[in-house]
């Protein structure tokens, strides 16, 4: 739900012609927006907890006085790993703003109401080949760091209506920071390399924030007014993305 909070911030004096006062005031947005898609490009592969259980069923001879109704030798590995995580890398803010004064109440209802529009992400990161560039085993220790499992970029098509309480006679200033709110890696596909291996397949990459925007805007001291002033805002959110996970890695020794 978008949130708005409105401050004054300082006066000015208006034209002598008028004698009206103006004043600076300013007005905090947050347009809530969300984008999930399904990944399948990594740079390189995440790994997720695995339990894997292999059985060898067997039935010794009868004895005399007892019998085995089921026998098995079972196997259980269980790896374990950190959780993916989300982190933004940058965001470009397309937009076009319309300050609008509206006379006609019928005018006002047919203004178009707040959107949003989500495409899916694009992986933007070079694949890393495994044993590429692999050196003497000498010279080589493990260590657990965190790694950038893929980059991803997104897009978000919004459509944003700030109603102005006052008369507005101009845009000063608007501040603008994306925050996300939370992001996750989604269950991923798994498939079987070999015995207790695994690789992910594909996953789910969920995103969910807001655009927090503090508008400064020049509103008229006038006694009563009857219009509506509006600011109509179309926006193309474009988001950077990357995918984390502390994994074990080689690292050279020079």
């Amino acid at each position: 739900k978008k949130e708005e909070e409105v401050s004054e911030v300082k006066k000015e004096n208006a034209t002598s012609e008028s004698q009206l006062e103006s004043s600076v005031r300013s007005m905090v947005v947050k347009t809530p927006f969300s984008i999930i898609s399904e990944v399948s490009s990594f740079k390189i592969f995440p790994k997720i907890n695995i339990k894997n259980q292999e059985a060898f069923v067997f039935q010794n001879e009868k004895d005399v006085g007892r019998r085995e109704l089921d026998s098995k030798l079972l196997t259980t590995v269980q790896q374990y790993h950190s959780e993916a995580y989300c982190e933004i890398v940058s965001f470009n803010l397309h937009e076009k703003r319309v300050l609008m004064e509206l006379y006609n109440k019928k005018v006002i209802g047919n203004i178009e109401e707040n959107k949003a529009e989500t495409s899916s992400w694009t992986p933007i990161h070079s694949i890393v080949l495994e044993g590429e560039n692999e050196g003497e085993i000498n010279n080589v220790i493990t260590a657990k760091l965190p790694i950038e499992i893929g980059k991803y970029k997104g897009e978000i098509i919004l459509r944003e209506k700030v109603v102005f309480k006052e008369k507005v006679i101009g845009i000063k200033e608007v501040e603008q920071e994306i925050v996300l709110t939370k992001t996750e890696f989604l269950v991923p596909k798994v498939i079987k390399n070999g015995q207790n291996t695994f690789t992910v397949e594909k996953g789910s990459l969920f995103v969910e924030g807001y655009i927090y925007q503090c508008i400064e805007y020049i509103s008229e001291q006038s006694t009563f007014h009857n219009n509506v002033y509006q600011l109509m805002q179309n926006i193309v959110l474009e988001l950077v993305v990357q995918v984390i996970q502390e994994q074990e890695v080689q690292v050279r020794i020079k």
